[in-house]
């Protein structure tokens, strides 16, 4: 949505805005992410509008409606990114990376460490100690670099 002009948002705010009354309410926003599919709790939809809500008054105006939306999908777009990387990574497909792939990709990038610095790069990304890096574990060790 975050390529959507302000007039189709403006629309799609105001089919939120079931009562017309200019603001998005906790029920309102619950009710329209149902219909939609997502399976959202009071409390999920509460922090939701809370994070967005520029003014603290409990409800989203259009600007925080539009707001959200643009971040929302900047951060999907960012998630999407780090998932493409995450399964160059991931050469058996399997969700999680192994050392092995993690030595082949740094191999295929031209980088050789060393079997103790392998080990700790592995051990540093591995945060449950399971021997395999989750996406998870990949996105919060990348998200330490940056």
């Amino acid at each position: 949505m975050a390529g959507l002009s302000r007039e189709t948002l403006e629309k799609v705010f105001e089919s939120f805005d079931q009562d017309g009354n200019g603001y998005i309410s906790v029920q309102e926003l619950g009710n329209c992410l149902r219909r939609l599919g997502h399976q959202v709790t009071k409390e999920e939809v509460k922090q939701l509008i809370s994070s967005s809500d520029i003014d603290s008054d409990g409800k989203m105006n259009l600007d925080e409606f539009i707001n959200m939306v643009r971040t929302e999908a900047a951060q999907q777009k960012e998630d999407d990114d780090m998932r493409k990387a995450f399964a160059m990574f991931d050469k058996n497909g399997d969700g999680t990376i192994t050392k092995e792939e993690l030595r082949e990709v740094l191999s295929q990038l031209g980088e050789t460490p060393t079997e103790k610095e392998l080990t700790a790069m592995f051990k540093d990304a591995d945060a449950d100690g399971d021997n395999r890096i989750t996406f998870e574990e990949f996105k919060h060790m990348i998200e330490m670099v940056e």
